[in-house]
């Protein structure tokens, strides 16, 4: 356990100012701080479950380094109080193995919190540190700002509302593929008639496939069109952590009814928007819910938008209410995918480019080869290749680098290759059994239109050429055509578990060859 380790917590609004201005020594501050967390990510995910690093971990950045001191951002104090309520232990050890004995790590808010005071910078310690001390972030009976913001937020109309919105999250650097297109139609519509269609909006999906990114796109979108909405962000974890806090506010405070559970429930019911993420961790909290399903009602007759985010379907969520399942279907539920192969080169390019580094393609390939389930991990895999060329290699990106970072991120790799239209063709041909002119010629029977379709539909998914240059690879087709056959063919996939066993065994074979 390492005694000195600290949490000072600062307003980081600045985190998104243009550091072009930043000294050389700021400069490399960063970088340091970018390769310890991803050493202190490596060494928690020998120590903990992938899923809890991803929920927990993952919107933590590191912001620079200096004297054994590594600074990282938060969502939220009520963040900061879960990841040390749960991990403190671990936390500490790691940071001992990376900086030493004399190792401190400071956490700064990049979001305020719900009641948060914008001119407060408050520091706390670490509960390692507190002897005989009240170790709740909020510590009610030593002090009284959470009530004075509280009172602030009711009585001063002209105090800023704090959306708690990530300005980063829009829909301009949102990519858009087969795998979230309806969700991401369905948000923006919401854009324009918030309250009015869509209502609720529910979008699950796997972890790290960009649920959080497009509910708040909307909430940014919404703000834009409408300033004068109130619209406001938050967790499933910091609903109930908020909740509960207000609970123990109200039995302590004996002196007025004003506090605690009303005055939060005054405040949501207030909102024009609402959202909720990850709502699977209500799960188990009866309180919690019915104060959630008695919000629900409010904003839902009132016209409210409702917008709520999870990690699966409704039907398999345990330990959520039926009557609140039940309004989670009112309106319309979307779910996200995997991105396939061209999506994924598209992502990785986008984030290559948000970081002004050119990356050749056959690294951008490589990237979209070895990482398939999680545009978070992608993310990862960029940051920590970034860091390495800048720490080893001056700057320069290479295969080598590519693949000794995804190497460490997600074990066994596959080495990198461009995939040809002539090797799709080849193994396709052989697959059916029939010849290679076959596919490229005008014939029309069955068994070779439907194997020209396959090669074309592969060639659109395994390769980053456009419908047009796939067209002229097939014997002059038209873009339009080659788009019939990916459409024909993925419709097939999803109703006929014999195409779909095909194509992935084709996959294989292309893959080895």
């Amino acid at each position: 356990m390492i005694n000195n380790l600290s949490a000072s917590f600062d307003d980081s609004s600045d985190l998104n100012k243009n550091n072009s201005g930043e000294n050389e020594g700021n400069s490399e501050s960063r970088i340091n701080a970018v390769s310890v967390w991803s050493k202190f990510i490596e060494l928690l995910s020998d120590n903990l479950k992938t899923n809890e690093v991803n929920t927990w971990f993952s919107v933590i950045a590191p912001k620079h380094l200096e004297n054994n001191v590594l600074t990282i951002t938060v969502p939220s104090e009520d963040y900061y109080s879960l990841i040390e309520s749960r991990y403190n232990k671990i936390i500490s050890k790691i940071v001992e193995t990376l900086l030493g004995p004399e190792g401190k790590l400071n956490y700064e808010i990049s979001q305020m919190g719900l009641f948060s005071n914008n001119d407060t910078t408050e520091q706390k310690e670490h509960p390692a540190q507190q002897t005989g001390k009240n170790t709740s972030l909020i510590n009610i009976s030593d002090d009284n700002k959470f009530i004075e913001n509280i009172k602030l937020t009711e009585s001063d109309p002209e105090e800023e509302f704090n959306s708690n919105l990530n300005q980063k999250h829009i829909f301009d650097n949102f990519i858009k593929g087969e795998s979230n297109e309806l969700a991401v139609a369905a948000a923006y519509a919401i854009t324009n008639n918030p309250g009015k269609i869509y209502n609720p909006f529910f979008v699950y999906g796997g972890v790290g496939l960009g649920k959080t990114h497009l509910v708040q796109a909307i909430g940014n979108e919404i703000q834009k069109k409408f300033p004068e909405k109130k619209i406001y962000y938050t967790t499933a974890p910091d609903f109930t952590t908020q909740f509960t806090t207000n609970i123990a506010q109200s039995r302590i405070d004996f002196s007025s009814n004003r506090n605690g559970t009303k005055k939060l429930d005054s405040f949501y019911k207030s909102l024009d928007v609402l959202i909720l993420d990850d709502i699977q961790y209500l799960s188990g909290k009866e309180k919690t819910q019915d104060f959630m399903y008695q919000i629900f009602n409010t904003l839902y007759n009132e016209k409210k938008h409702i917008i709520f985010s999870s990690d699966k379907p409704i039907s398999q969520i345990k330990g959520i209410e039926e009557r609140l399942i039940s309004r989670f279907q009112w309106g319309i539920t979307v779910d996200m995918q995997p991105p396939n192969w061209e999506m994924r080169v598209a992502i990785i390019q986008k984030k290559f480019e948000e970081t002004n580094i050119d990356a050749p393609e056959e690294v951008i390939h490589f990237i979209a080869t070895n990482v398939k389930d999680s545009i978070r991990t992608i993310e990862g895999c960029i940051v920590g290749i970034i860091a390495d060329s800048v720490l080893r290699y001056g700057g320069e990106v290479n295969l080598e680098i590519a693949e000794n970072v995804i190497g460490r991120v997600v074990g066994n790799i596959r080495k990198a290759k461009n995939i040809s239209i002539e090797n799709i063709i080849f193994t396709v041909a052989e697959y059916y059994n029939i010849s290679e002119n076959q596919i490229l010629s005008r014939k029309r029977t069955k068994e070779i239109a439907f194997a020209r379709q396959v090669a074309m539909y592969l060639a659109k998914e395994l390769t980053s050429l456009t419908l047009e240059t796939i067209g002229l690879n097939f014997g002059g087709k038209d873009h339009a055509t080659v788009l019939y056959s990916f459409n024909s063919i993925s419709a097939l996939i999803k109703k006929d578990k014999k195409v779909s066993d095909q194509i992935l065994e084709i996959k294989e074979l292309i893959k080895n060859l």
